[in-house]
């Protein structure tokens, strides 16, 4: 996709440019959403947008648009390259004139057979500091941790790496949120535990409890990942993703379990009725 949008305009991919001393460029300092368009739509794009603003003031940040100019933008980044479904990231730098940024890209990099078989996971190396306010907030600087850790994790066959805190407790995979399944409950990590707040994490939560399925967010420890009945991953572009195994041992019976096809048929259903 050729279009992209940089502070307020549309330009071509190979046109766009920022300053080499932008501070995203010299200290990853920026602010970055990423969510998907379906049929032309973003699912709880005002809550990607409000997770954007609330993180600003972390990173001295000033967010220079608003929720009707996001809205505008998404429209046109995708009338302007003829596309209605795309992984879209938006970026906002720090500094006294932040440049924003809005990319479209094609949907790619989860396939259908990973939502039939599920995941399989390492465990990352790297810690996730849960003291620090970059892990409560989606920056460039608190991002390079968890790409490095799935890298290492693809390079050794595995589809994603579950990162845990200082202490031990699973906070998060590298690119996602965990929720596992115990005894007919939902749990996920607390945000204190640091785990990013996902917009697709709260839009499962919230389906969960709608649907009657006590769901908590609460410390998880590594041994209960490992003797759960069920788990799984979200974010916005992949949505609810089985996780079936860690390390080289089977979560459960090995196989997708049904409350997550269930939560995944309700997640999928809730973004078709915005689209």
């Amino acid at each position: 996709m050729q279009w992209l949008y940089v502070n307020g305009s549309l330009v071509r991919r190979g046109d766009a440019t920022i300053s080499a001393l932008d501070p995203a460029v010299v200290h990853g300092r920026a602010l970055i959403e990423t969510f998907r368009s379906h049929s032309g739509r973003v699912f709880r794009l005002t809550q990607h947008f409000e997770r954007l603003f609330s993180g600003a003031p972390a990173l001295g940040l000033t967010i220079p648009l608003t929720l009707p100019d996001l809205e505008a933008a998404v429209a046109d980044v995708l009338a302007r390259n003829e596309a209605l479904d795309a992984r879209l990231r938006l970026t906002v730098s720090a500094g006294a004139n932040p440049n924003v940024i809005l990319t479209a890209g094609p949907l790619t990099g989860y396939a259908p057979e990973l939502y039939e078989r599920g995941m399989h996971a390492t465990i990352a190396a790297v810690r996730r500091n849960e003291s620090s306010p970059l892990s409560r907030i989606k920056c460039a600087a608190g991002l390079l941790d968890g790409v490095l850790a799935r890298e290492r994790a693809r390079e050794a066959g595995f589809d994603e790496a579950i990162m845990l805190n200082t202490h031990g407790s699973v906070a998060e995979a590298t690119v996602s949120n965990v929720f596992v399944v115990s005894e007919g409950r939902l749990l996920t990590p607390t945000i204190d535990s640091g785990a990013l707040p996902g917009v697709t994490r709260a839009a499962v939560l919230d389906l969960a409890r709608a649907s009657g399925i006590g769901a908590t967010e609460t410390e998880v420890t590594l041994d209960g990942l490992r003797a759960c009945d069920e788990a799984f991953l979200t974010n916005s572009v992949m949505g609810v993703m089985p996780l079936t195994r860690l390390e080289n041992a089977p979560i459960a019976s090995g196989d997708v379990g049904q409350l997550t096809e269930q939560l995944s048929q309700r997640y999928r259903d809730a973004v078709s009725d915005v689209a």
